[in-house]
């Protein structure tokens, strides 16, 4: 394949839908990261518990977006990491609750995008976008418990 064709190819939608899920998949590792290291930072039981079920479920939606890729020979990117700790476990929440919910608004613009050209991965995306609302609402929930402001 020549220069001209490999830069052709690399700007078609196809090859751009590949690549979007592939930086979604990355960030998805990403969060599961961020969730294990911050479980580990959580001084709270209750906390502490709900954050490691939650990396264990978003490694789980990781592994499936990669096997999604495989087939295509495609591998997740890796994220951008703004490694930033955060000062409290209510700041590394926040974060963690941004980041999911880009991904599951990410995943949902995927399942657009995948809807003509390949029916079975919408499914497969809408699957794990409903694993993820689950996930979503557990993170929130942990979330409030740890803010400062929050009522009880």
């Amino acid at each position: 394949m020549g220069l001209a064709a490999r830069i052709v190819s690399s700007w078609s939608f196809a090859a751009r839908r590949l690549a979007r899920l592939a930086q979604i998949a990355g960030a998805s590792e990403r969060l599961a990261d961020s969730l294990k290291r911050h479980a580990t930072l959580c001084a709270y039981t209750n906390i502490k518990s709900g954050l490691e079920a939650l990396a264990i479920a978003e490694a789980a939606d990781a592994e499936a977006l990669r096997d999604l890729l495989l087939p295509y020979q495609v591998w997740p990117a890796p994220a951008r990491s703004h490694q930033r700790a955060g000062g409290s476990n209510w700041a590394r929440l926040s974060d963690d609750l941004a980041a999911e919910v880009a991904m599951v608004r990410a995943l949902n613009a995927a399942i657009a995008n995948w809807e003509g050209p390949d029916h079975a991965i919408a499914d497969r995306l809408r699957a794990i976008v409903t694993a993820k609302a689950t996930s979503l609402d557990r993170l929130r929930a942990l979330t409030l418990r740890c803010d400062p402001q929050a009522l009880d």
